[in-house]
């Protein structure tokens, strides 16, 4: 059984807390965050006690994980905190901002010999994993074209997503679940060019991204963090090949967590007229993530994201920054 120290009692860190509830190797002892009144109420929900401090909930509790659920720019120190306290380390995105952060947290980590995840949730996403089956089996064939979006109004739940320095925006926070993903079927593309607009508090918001991958492979993924007006929640994966087209589309309404407004899953074969209504097992996304984590650590087996292939993605995001902000394609 995995001790668990969640750090971050809001929104992020309650959706952990509640995957934790359903797994049965692991369980929540302490939940730290300064807010007391947010900390209290996460606590209770987890069933444990509330710390001001990583610090305090280490020397209190026998923990052997932590699982980081605050803004971007505070997950270094306390991934560096908990693999130096000799636990394991599952980390929300976006990781942080710069790959020498990134590489100072892989190193703490290796140094004390616990695992570590960055906890790319999309990648679990039910109709996602059958995406991704698609590709494993080369369902599409030679692939003509990839369509991704992920289009949001921006979080009303807290304020931190505004500042640049503190969550890196749309580029960062929302855009690094679709390039996770194309990484995780497709690998290193070998070049990126990207358009967008910047916030007035200067955070790369909407952003349209062109990728091409060495075997001549294309796609384009746009995303935003401040659609206007009462635009619902939504994501569209479409991928077209020589043997047929593949198609996703979903809406919520404000927040992806609200009612289904709608959903289409379906395979266009090609050479035929019928059309294929696709199905995928409904899962809790977080519980399968954090359920993987978990027995990776408790069964010592390879993560089912390694930090290699999270720097990776990493370096996407920053080539695209640049692009955005040069205007050049970026090669790698």
């Amino acid at each position: 059984m995995l001790n668990v120290i969640v750090v971050g009692g809001g929104y992020i860190g309650l959706s952990h807390i509640a995957a934790y509830k359903q797994l049965d190797n692991a369980r929540v002892v302490g939940v730290v965050d300064l807010n007391k009144e947010v900390g209290e109420k996460a606590a209770e929900e987890a069933g444990c006690k509330h710390y001001s401090t990583l610090e305090e909930a280490l020397e209190a509790e026998k923990a052997n994980m932590v699982d980081i659920c605050v803004p971007t720019f505070l997950h270094e120190d306390f991934v560096v905190k908990a693999a130096n306290a000799k636990c394991h380390v599952l980390c929300e995105k976006p990781v942080t901002f710069t790959l020498e952060s990134f590489d100072r947290m892989i190193n703490a980590c290796r140094e004390n010999n616990v695992k570590f995840m960055v906890a790319q949730v999309a990648r679990w996403w039910p109709e996602f994993t059958v995406i991704k089956d698609y590709f494993d089996q080369n369902q599409l064939g030679r692939i003509h074209m990839i369509y991704e979006k992920r289009l949001a109004q921006h979080p009303n739940w807290a304020t931190w997503h505004r500042d640049p320095e503190k969550s890196g925006g749309g580029l960062y926070d929302l855009n690094i679940h679709d390039i996770d993903f194309l990484y995780s079927v497709l690998g290193m593309p070998k070049s990126v060019y990207a358009v967008g607009w910047k916030s007035p508090s200067g955070c790369w918001n909407h952003i349209s991204t062109s990728l091409v991958w060495e075997d001549g492979t294309k796609a384009v993924c746009e995303t935003s963090l401040e659609m206007t007006g009462n635009y619902p929640f939504s994501i569209e994966f479409r991928g077209t090949g020589d043997k047929g087209t593949l198609e996703y589309i979903f809406a919520a309404g404000f927040n992806i967590k609200d009612e289904t407004s709608g959903s289409r899953f379906v395979f266009y074969p090609e050479g035929e007229e019928n059309v294929q209504e696709l199905e995928a097992e409904q899962k809790d996304m977080f519980v399968e993530e954090i359920g993987s984590f978990v027995n990776a650590v408790v069964e010592d087996k390879p993560l089912p994201i390694s930090p290699e292939e999270s720097r990776d993605v990493l370096r996407i995001t920053l080539a695209i920054k640049k692009s955005l902000e040069e205007g050049v394609v970026v090669e790698f």
